[in-house]
């Protein structure tokens, strides 16, 4: 029980460690890969301006008549590039110009998209080319210049900022697992922590239950042997002393079978003692709880049924405690007969289930369960109908009991039931 709950504390908080973590580094690469392209198309917008000055340059000399006209497309110089950085310019009258580079590919490829006329974004797109067998990465972009300059496609290497970006990306996500790991394991850690209060108090109530229990039993005993002596001179006592009587015979009968309740729950908390394993016969043990509590079924005029299989395989033997076995059919079945009229019907079958296991079905004819009850029936001195559960003897703790029981048995139980046509209890157990 207590790891369960250390487990769902560590995926509640190693989930918001973990959504948290994710954030930041998604935050951090983001802008990372923000800045960078910032600083791509800044180098890009840097080009353009020192073309575009490079001929306007050109035109102020050809004005002033330094530079004669039929010159002007053949000597163009490239001295205002970086080593990252070339260009291709096609001229008005269709003569093409390129930039010495070391770019050889990338250079080729300029080349070819202004002999197509090919335009590209103004604001820049990426390239990439294979050298090598490596990849170089580019921003490349076309541009028309002022002044009838013409066009001319340029290309930046960027191969360093998208190896970066790699890098990091990969330092990221290795340094994101290596913090998740971390993460769990703080969850882990501190929920353990958050447990130890917990688990003390949970320990001491326990304690207290077993210690209460057992000091209400004597007294009880010794009360119930008073109770057992004045009825053997009932006859004796006026009429309202013999209904005291009677009323406190219930009382003390309800009151022990609570502290056994009680006890029997308190020994499962503290797993203070290891269960004994055997081959069980549930058909043998089915007939000996339906022989024991017939004359309860009689007494309240409910039917009570045994449906024996055709052939049973051994799919009727499974691996358990018999007394705990026999405690869970008690427990179901009086609970299908407090809640059944008297002319119903409670019926015990069981099969082999499509998983090879062995399943048990108790169904009744009785009140049923309201939808929206369902899922607490197994919840501690939880009754459907407190008055009639009190009136009928019951203090909310017998599905509780069958639960502990079902647990300790590694079964499953499923509850199907509608209100005023009766329950169908079924129990897998593991072969």
């Amino acid at each position: 029980m207590f790891e369960r709950t250390r487990k769902q504390l560590t995926i509640f908080f190693g989930s918001i460690l973990g959504v948290v973590i994710i954030l930041i580094t998604a935050f951090f690469y983001l802008i990372l890969q923000e800045t960078l392209r910032h600083n791509e198309n800044q180098k890009l917008e840097d080009l353009k301006n020192k073309m575009a000055q490079q001929w306007e340059h050109r035109i102020e000399e050809q004005i002033k008549g330094k530079r004669p006209m039929e010159r002007e497309a053949k000597n163009v110089e490239w001295i205002f590039l970086l080593s990252d950085e070339l260009i291709v310019w096609v001229s008005p009258d269709g003569r093409t110009q390129i930039s010495p580079s070391r770019y050889t590919e990338m250079s080729n490829q300029l080349l070819i998209w202004a002999q197509r006329n090919e335009k590209k974004s103004e604001h820049g797109e990426r390239f990439y080319v294979e050298v090598g067998g490596e990849r170089q990465t580019f921003v490349v972009s076309s541009q028309i210049l002022n002044d009838a300059g013409g066009v001319y496609w340029m290309a930046i290497d960027i191969s360093a900022n998208a190896a970066l970006l790699d890098t990091i990306r990969l330092i990221l996500l290795i340094s994101t697992f290596v913090l998740l790991s971390l993460a769990i394991w703080l969850a882990y850690f501190f929920a353990g922590k958050a447990m130890v209060p917990i688990k003390k108090s949970y320990y001491r109530q326990v304690e207290f239950t077993t210690n209460a229990s057992h000091e209400l039993r004597t007294p009880l005993s010794v009360i119930h042997s008073s109770v057992e002596l004045l009825e053997e001179c009932k006859d004796t006592l006026p009429e309202f002393e013999q209904h005291v009587l009677d009323s406190l015979q219930d009382e003390v009968k309800r009151m022990i079978r609570l502290v056994e309740s009680l006890l029997t729950l308190a020994r499962s908390d503290s797993k203070s003692s290891q269960m004994k394993l055997d081959n069980v016969d549930l058909v043998q043990v089915s007939h000996q709880m339906y022989q024991a509590i017939q004359p309860l079924a009689l007494k309240k005029g409910v039917h009570l049924q045994l449906d024996l299989p055709d052939n049973d395989h051994g799919v009727n033997f499974i691996v358990g405690n018999v007394d705990q076995i026999k405690q869970l059919l008690y427990i179901l079945l009086d609970n299908a007969i407090k809640y059944t009229s008297p002319g119903g019907k409670v019926t015990i079958s069981y099969r082999a289930s499509h998983r090879g296991r062995t399943t048990l079905q108790i169904a009744d004819t009785g009140i049923g369960i309201p939808k929206d009850e369902l899922a607490r029936i197994f919840e501690r001195f939880y009754r459907v109908d407190k008055a009639r559960s009190r009136e009928l003897g019951g203090a909310g703790l017998g599905l509780s009991i069958a639960a502990d029981i079902l647990n300790n048995h590694r079964a499953y139980i499923h509850v199907t039931s509608e209100e005023g046509n009766g329950s169908i209890f079924e129990i897998e157990f593991h072969a």
